[in-house]
């Protein structure tokens, strides 16, 4: 026979471990279907960057292909070490009025995910902004690699504007 009385703190103690404290950010209210799925990628490490092809033994150019530096993609780099991603992120938190100088991939989740979220209007926005960046960083770099296409990062910007206007945010 059960134990109700044990039942219920067992389950209350794995139901706060098991919730990841990005879970939030990604639940987001108004994030695109398309970017709500990269940035979950993003966020498990999952993107084929070239170091996790490599890992594979697929053979790529090894530069970044979006701040033309010889420097390895690698998720880290590609998220907010590079220049050209910086640049797009830094642009973007200045559309918002925040005025903070961009952290690397792991403190930038921890802020967004501190600051994010669907109580306050403007908490939201910067969760669609964020999860729309790092969408946009990620189709810039996959433009650039396979169908040699570039554009700038004023111009993904405009992008992520024009999309989070029409979506309602």
């Amino acid at each position: 026979m059960e134990n109700p009385v044990l039942r219920r703190p067992i389950y209350m103690l794995f139901q706060g471990i098991l919730k990841p404290k990005w879970k939030s950010l990604v639940m987001l209210t108004g994030i695109l279907p398309k970017h709500q799925f990269i940035l979950w990628m993003a966020i498990q490490r999952r993107l084929a960057t070239v170091d996790i092809l490599a890992k594979w033994r697929i053979q790529v150019p090894q530069s970044c292909v979006l701040c033309e530096r010889d420097i390895e993609e690698t998720h880290d780099h590609l998220f907010f070490e590079c220049t050209y991603s910086q640049s797009l992120w830094k642009g973007m938190l200045g559309w918002l009025r925040y005025q903070r100088s961009v952290a690397n991939w792991e403190d930038e989740l921890k802020w967004l995910s501190a600051n994010a979220n669907n109580r306050n209007p403007r908490k939201t926005i910067l969760g669609v902004v964020f999860a729309a960046t790092v969408y946009h960083i990620w189709m810039e770099r996959n433009d650039r690699r396979f169908q040699n296409q570039k554009r700038e990062a004023k111009d993904r910007a405009k992008d992520i504007t024009i999309q989070v206007h029409i979506t309602g945010q």
